[in-house]
């Protein structure tokens, strides 16, 4: 997860820059910094925000390969997106392109800040767009041209967010089935003939006073022994069975 920080721009320079506090959280905007000097990264940009960008722009977010830093909470609605609507409905998050920077890593911090986002403020991946969505605006510029394709990039966000199923455990214990008792030999003959020639089953009799139960060899898993479990009692070889460990 990447390292995340706030260094607030001020309320009463906030309402200098933004439309106010009614930011309706519809969107996530995606943008590049484009710029590329030296030491241009997540806490310059933010250190821009706070003491007074020169320019009518604004951000919530700028994230580099080390950190993201909030400068904006979600409700301000910030100039970023380049229309009124954009700017109303989105959470515009920056990703610094500085030239002693790693843009990949930026990318992947972004994904995984992206995800957070999403998850906080329930917006779904459908409504995670690029500025160019918005403004028509070659932004993110990297991005658009292929350095980390869109696709791939909402394939980070969406793997972020997305639990992996756990995988089941591999059943390796040994089980046996045995029968209720039968009165006669004969009966339990019968049932051990069946076993082997239709099911292929290692079976053998246990004799038990004056009565007789048959007895299965090893299943390996519970599961494998309650499906023989089943084919016994589904071709009527036995009222009553036993599962144990072998």
């Amino acid at each position: 997860m990447v390292s995340i920080r706030q260094k607030l721009v001020p309320a009463n320079q906030a309402a200098k820059i933004t439309n106010g506090k009614n930011n309706a959280k519809k969107y996530i905007v995606v943008h590049e910094t484009d710029n590329t000097s030296v030491g241009a990264d997540a806490d310059a940009h933010a250190r821009l925000q706070i003491n007074g960008n020169s320019r009518a722009a604004s951000w919530h977010w700028q994230v580099d390969d080390h950190e993201a830093v909030q400068s904006f909470e979600h409700y301000w609605e910030c100039w970023g997106a380049g229309t009124y609507t954009g700017n109303t409905q989105g959470i515009q998050v920056e990703i610094c392109v500085n030239s002693d920077g790693n843009f990949n890593k930026a990318v992947e911090n972004a994904a995984a800040l992206i995800a957070k986002i999403m998850k906080d403020e329930n917006i779904s991946i459908q409504n995670v767009v690029q500025h160019h969505y918005f403004s028509g605006k070659n932004c993110p510029r990297n991005i658009r041209a292929g350095k980390v394709s869109w696709t791939n990039f909402l394939k980070m966000i969406t793997d972020i967010d997305t639990p992996q199923p756990e995988k089941p455990p591999t059943e390796s214990m040994k089980y046996r089935i045995i029968t209720g008792t039968y009165s006669t030999r004969n009966a339990a003959v019968s049932v051990v003939d069946v076993m082997k020639k239709r099911f292929g089953w290692v079976a053998y009799i246990e004799q038990e006073g004056a009565q007789y139960r048959v007895k299965t060899g090893t299943f390996t898993g519970l599961s494998a022994a309650k499906s023989a479990e089943i084919k016994i009692k589904t071709a009527k070889l036995a009222q009553v069975t036993y599962i144990i460990e072998a």
